[in-house]
C-alpha cells in the first residue's frame, strides 16, 4: 500500500472519528475480541487509561478490557494513533530492534548479527537497511526537511518529517505547495530519501 492510500484511509479514519463521538449510545461491539489479540486490547487500555499496569490488567477476562475501552471511538482514537506513527516510522536501529529482527529472519550467520551497533559505520548500516528491505521490512520513500539538514543526519534530526512520500515527484509536489504557501523559497528546503519501516 502506498503512502498516499494510507494518507486517505487516515482521512477517512479520522472522518469516522468524528461521527462516531458524536454518537450517544455507543458501546464496545464483542466483535473487536476476534480483531484484536489480548495483548493488543491491553496496550489500548493503558494508552487510554494510564492510571492502569500490565500486572493489573493481567487478571481481567477480554470482555473486561473491552468493558474498560468503554466505546468504538477509543479503539478508533487507538488505531488512529498507530496508523500515523506507522506512516511517519522509520527504522531504529537499537541494539534491541537488530536482535528482533536477526532472531526472526533465517540468517543465522551475518557479522551484524553480533556487532554491537553503536559500533557500525556507515557501511555497516547501509547493508542493515538493505537486508531489511530484501525482507519486506522498509521501503525507499522521500521526505522535506529544511536546508540545514545534509543527508548523514536525516535521520538523526530531533524532529523527524511528519510526510514521506512514494516517490521523489510527489514530495516535488507538495515542496512547491508548501513554498507558495508559505512564501519561502525552494533553497529553504532539501528533500532527503530514507528508509521507512514497513
Amino acid at each position: 500500500m502506498t503512502i498516499k492510500e494510507r494518507k486517505r484511509i487516515l482521512y477517512f479514519l479520522e472522518a469516522l472519528m468524528v461521527n462516531l463521538e458524536s454518537h450517544e449510545d455507543n458501546h464496545v461491539s464483542a466483535e473487536f475480541l476476534n480483531l484484536f489479540s489480548r495483548k493488543e486490547l491491553m496496550d489500548m487500555v493503558l494508552w487510554l487509561h494510564t492510571n492502569y499496569d500490565k500486572s493489573m490488567l493481567a487478571e481481567k477476562t477480554d470482555a473486561e478490557l473491552l468493558e474498560l475501552l468503554n466505546d468504538d471511538s477509543n479503539i478508533l482514537a487507538y488505531v488512529i494513533e498507530q496508523w500515523k506513527a506507522n506512516i511517519s516510522a522509520v527504522p531504529k536501529l537499537t541494539q534491541d530492534d537488530v536482535f528482533e529482527f536477526f532472531e526472526r529472519i533465517p540468517i543465522y550467520i551475518h557479522y551484524l548479527r553480533d556487532k554491537p551497533v553503536e559500533e557500525w559505520d556507515d557501511y555497516d548500516v547501509s547493508n542493515y537497511y538493505s537486508l531489511l528491505f530484501k525482507h519486506g521490512k522498509t521501503k525507499r520513500v522521500f521526505a522535506i526537511f529544511t536546508s540545514d539538514v545534509k543527508d548523514e543526519d536525516k535521520y538523526a534530526v530531533t524532529t523527524q518529517p511528519s510526510f514521506f512520500f512514494d516517490t521523489k515527484e510527489e514530495a516535488q509536489e507538495e515542496l512547491e505547495r508548501i513554498c507558495l504557501e508559505s512564501k519561502r523559497s525552494k533553497s529553504d528546503f532539501t528533500i532527503h530519501s530514507l528508509w521507512k519501516s514497513n
